[in-house]
């Protein structure tokens, strides 16, 4: 295995809105979002400095400037041959239409790279990986395009891109976001799903995207690579850690992970801050407390979210009786709460409003006899 990977191009694509996540999108972009003392787009560029990459070109788009600022601040450094930021509204009229298309909009840039293959990552997944292993792997095998795979749940696994793999791993079919999961056929609890991590033959994916319209790796490419018999997956095994944080409940959970226990499932980002005491109290009542959110004294607090900056009075209640907490805040069918403080501004103008008593006309009666 080779110890550098610079014959690689690699493409960070962080230009995602992360909707699903609601108000905490509502200002910066979801590979900006605070994680664990860090923002969700270090777990992946922390993956990619300690892989031996050492140039990267990073696709933006929704509110990029904050994570602009971020990963040339933090990250720069780390990318000796150089780390491209690009905003997509700036690069072609209307934007990236898609994550294939933020590939095609930089096919010069990967041809003037003479590398032999492209790596994709996504921005806002939580895991650790060495993607060395992953690249040997493709380089190895002749494949057009390698899939970095997960098993997870059957009932978690609607949610993403399933495939299914023989023996050798050649994918042999693909299902994105099925109602009814195939299982893997030697643990039927489990489904293999799509990381969103591929590494793809750059000649192969040059003239896929310059003869086609296809706009998006998992609906249209993947598809694509699979029908031409192309594909093969890369398992991580199955205990391998990774979480794509992509609803209020996830997000959550996975934070969780990070604070409510003495051993954090992976490891942190160099960059990241070590969480406080109340950060960590707070967390074992299934709180995750993002920067500058805080309780107040005696505050009973339960499965809630605190924005950043959210400030909690004294003695408040939260997380007991849902249908009051959704009168104020946003609450999750998983049961969530999450809680801005825009939200808590609200609730506090409402309950210091004067009551507005009844209002009765006087009768002819009573204004005569007045």
């Amino acid at each position: 295995m080779q110890s550098q990977t610079s014959p690689t191009f690699c493409v960070l694509l962080a230009g995602g809105q992360g909707s699903r996540l609601h108000e905490l999108t509502a200002m910066d972009c979801k590979p900006a979002v605070p994680f664990a003392g860090a923002r969700l787009v270090d777990f992946t560029m922390a993956n990619a400095a300690r892989s031996g990459l050492r140039q990267m070109l990073v696709a933006l788009q929704y509110r990029p400037q904050l994570l602009a600022r971020h990963l040339r601040a933090v990250w720069g450094p780390q990318f000796p041959a150089g780390l491209a930021l690009y905003d997509g509204m700036s690069v072609q009229p209307g934007g990236y239409r898609g994550t294939a298309d933020a590939v095609r909009a930089h096919l010069p840039d990967l041809t003037a790279s003479g590398a032999d293959e492209v790596l994709v990552l996504s921005a806002d997944h939580v895991y650790q990986m060495d993607y060395r292993a992953m690249l040997h792997r493709h380089r190895e095998s002749g494949a057009k395009l390698t899939v970095a795979v997960d098993e997870i749940p059957l009932a978690q696994a609607g949610r993403f891109g399933v495939l299914t793999a023989d023996a050798a791993g050649r994918v042999t079919a693909f299902d994105e976001k099925p109602r009814h999961p195939q299982p893997i056929a030697d643990r039927p609890t489990h489904a293999l799903v799509s990381m969103g991590i591929y590494v793809i033959d750059r000649l192969w994916l040059s003239d896929l995207l310059r003869r086609t319209d296809m706009d998006d790796f998992g609906q249209d490419v993947l598809p694509e690579a699979v029908a031409q018999g192309v594909v093969q997956v890369h398992r991580t095994g199955a205990d391998f850690y990774w979480r794509d944080v992509g609803t209020l409940d996830s997000y959550r959970l996975a934070q969780l992970d990070f604070l409510a226990t003495g051993t954090p499932p992976l490891l942190v980002p160099a960059s990241a801050h070590l969480p406080g005491r109340e950060v960590r109290r707070a967390a074992g009542q299934g709180n995750v407390l993002l920067p500058g959110a805080h309780l107040g004294r005696r505050a009973r607090v339960r499965q809630t979210i605190l924005a950043p900056g959210a400030m909690i009075p004294d003695g408040m209640v939260i997380g007991e009786d849902p249908d009051e907490d959704r009168r104020w805040f946003r609450v999750t069918p998983g049961g969530t709460v999450l809680v801005t403080q825009s939200m808590l501004a609200r609730r506090r103008a409402e309950q210091q409003r004067p009551c507005q008593l009844p209002f009765y006309p006087l009768s002819t009666a009573q204004t005569q006899g007045s």
